[in-house]
């Protein structure tokens, strides 16, 4: 589907005009279904993009202006050759001057959503081929969500709560059950991404939603969470 046909489906699920709709802008309904699918991103990691990462002769470097969409680094190469993932205490603990070695990068390691470090450093500029954990770029009406298509219909129930939320508490509890419906999309969908990066040995895993406390996400107003 295209933001479009989920936006319209928002729409005709609350029973409002997709083509004036009274309750709410047409701006904040594609608003709503890109943040879906941000959130979505987050959840499951379902995003993946390949980029040239140059790696500085230098052990900390930010990622650069060419990468704003990055999340969390997935697999980094060089000519073909796997670099490993590491923790700076990791790092620390097999050799207290890793900060200070040069040579061909054999350890990397990431911080935050902009920082990477590599040990040994190379001694002048390397190009690397690093495959991450993308955000989407926004949509627009015409645009078709990066995130798989089986999900899409994810986003008419992210759409519907999130539009009704600026009804206050009783919007809110008419919209839970969408949330909880889109919560329960986003297990599914974070366990098949798992499952395959599993098998494809990726640096990082999408985290077990299953096992996540949903209350946190919602307001206390004394509506159960879904069986």
């Amino acid at each position: 589907m295209v933001a479009q046909e989920i936006s319209d489906r928002i729409c005709q699920r609350l029973d409002d005009d997709p083509t004036s709709p009274a309750s709410f802008t047409a701006a904040e309904v594609l608003a709503a279904i890109n943040e879906g699918q941000e959130l979505a991103s987050l959840l499951t990691l379902c995003i993946e993009r390949v980029a040239t990462l140059p790696i500085p002769a230098a052990a900390f470097f930010p990622l650069p202006g060419t990468i704003p969409d990055f999340l969390v680094p997935l697999r980094l190469s060089i000519a073909g050759v796997r670099i490993r993932p590491a923790t700076m205490a990791q790092l620390d603990m097999l050799d207290p001057a890793w900060q200070a070695t040069v040579g061909t990068p054999a350890r990397y390691f990431s911080r935050g959503f902009n920082l990477l470090g590599v040990t040994p450093q190379p001694a002048t500029w390397m190009d690397s081929e690093l495959i991450y954990a993308a955000a989407p770029q926004a949509l627009l009406l015409t645009s078709t969500p990066e995130m798989p298509e089986a999900y899409h219909q994810s986003l008419v129930d992210f759409g519907c709560y999130r539009v009704k939320l600026k009804e206050g508490g009783q919007g809110l509890q008419r919209g839970i059950a969408y949330l909880h419906r889109y919560l329960d999309d986003m297990t599914r969908l974070g366990d098949f991404v798992r499952a395959k990066s599993r098998a494809a040995n990726k640096d990082t895993l999408p985290f077990e939603l299953a096992l996540f406390d949903r209350s946190r996400l919602i307001p206390k107003i004394g509506v159960p969470s879904a069986a």
